[in-house]
């Protein structure tokens, strides 16, 4: 029995020394690696080839730098991977694709096709699947080239502002790659994502949503009506929504909100889809010099609400023109009209005849504080 024990033990520290040496005759030191902490893909100048723009961190070895140094490589291929390779001859230092967080689609590579790119990303050993897609305008390069004033670490500011451990935007929608894969490939479901755009070489701006058809851009849309669209995608959204009473102008913010839908298809009259949302909220403005009452906040909230229905059923029933579901209604319906054979034929008819219901609750608790 002790004899076997010993034996066990020694065929370990065997495979782990074998494992060592293995692994050893690869690993570059620190000083002999560049990170690469995002990436851009635009089209290439022919027709079929790729221009992919790598920005890298440089690491400097004093942590008292205030500034870290950073660099981009461009080159065109007619393939992603071939394209890396060639920029491995341009520099002296491994390139380490560890700490990548962000791969910027370029405005025209997303009006064509994205999923050999996407395709791409996923398959990449060394990248993972919970870095952020964007797409960039004008383009990616140009996305990357932006360095805010705010910036200490390269592209630093693109992974928190997309990531959302920065600021808490509600116009910005953080889409993973392995999010996006499962909305290129999954019926009822179609994929999204956040814009980018390169306003200077100082400031970018994010405050728009692109849906996709699977494969391209097919509707962007404007920054209120992303806020909407993050209003029913997530809960908790931090933001603030008018209410007009008389000649006065109203602004709420949502200290809390939920919404949650229901397709209804009743046998003897039209299906329907009814969103109900609720919001908790505080009254942050008002343009008027009136005090504001407990009976008032309960008006605010009213007007707030029937405010919200309108723009909430007009931004559905522009989805729905569109013929996209980022929303993933059809996955919903799916998953509770279980035929395998017949349900998504099903769904297709019922879509672009359904009907939308929305019953929004505005509770305005608060006044706000004034001294």
């Amino acid at each position: 029995m002790r004899a076997g024990v010993i034996g066990t033990l020694l065929v370990m520290l065997l495979s782990a020394t074998m494992t060592l040496a293995l692994t050893g005759c690869n690993f570059k030191d620190i000083d002999r690696r560049i990170f690469v902490v995002a990436i851009g893909i635009d089209p290439g100048r022919k027709e079929g080839t790729f221009k992919v723009s790598l920005k890298l961190a440089i690491p400097q070895g004093d942590v008292t730098k205030i500034d870290e140094k950073m660099q981009i490589l461009t080159e065109e291929s007619d393939s992603i991977s071939e394209a890396l390779r060639r920029m491995k001859s341009k520099v002296e230092k491994e390139l380490d694709y560890v700490h990548c967080k962000s791969v910027i689609l370029g405005e025209g590579l997303a009006a064509d096709d994205i999923r050999h790119v996407t395709d791409w990303a996923v398959r990449r050993r060394d990248i993972q699947l919970i870095l952020n897609f964007a797409v960039g305008r004008p383009g990616a390069l140009e996305v990357l080239q932006v360095k805010p004033p705010s910036e200490r670490i390269p592209s630093n500011s693109l992974i928190l502002a997309m990531s959302g451990q920065g600021t808490e935007s509600p116009f910005i929608s953080s889409v993973y790659s392995y999010q996006l894969m499962r909305s290129i490939y999954e019926n009822g479901i179609d994929p999204i994502l956040p814009v980018i755009e390169a306003q200077k070489k100082d400031q970018f701006l994010i405050d728009k949503i692109a849906l996709l058809d699977k494969r391209k851009i097919k509707l962007v849309l404007s920054p209120d009506e992303t806020r909407l669209f993050n209003l029913l995608s997530r809960s908790n959204l931090r933001t603030n929504f008018p209410a007009h009473i008389g000649g006065g102008m109203y602004q709420y913010y949502t200290e809390s909100s939920s919404s949650s839908y229901q397709i209804v298809t009743p046998a003897d009259e039209d299906s329907y889809l009814r969103y109900t949302i609720k919001i908790r909220a505080i009254l942050e403005e008002n343009s008027t010099a009136e005090i504001v009452t407990h009976h008032m906040l309960k008006e605010i909230g009213e007007a707030g609400a029937a405010e919200l229905e309108h723009a909430v059923t007009a931004l559905l029933v522009k989805i729905q023109g569109s013929g996209m579901d980022p929303l993933g209604w059809g996955l919903h319906y799916g998953a509770r009209h279980w035929n395998n054979d017949t349900e998504m034929r099903v769904w297709e008819s019922l879509y672009p005849r359904l009907d939308f219901r929305v019953n929004a609750k505005v509770d305005v608790k608060y006044s706000g504080m004034i001294k």
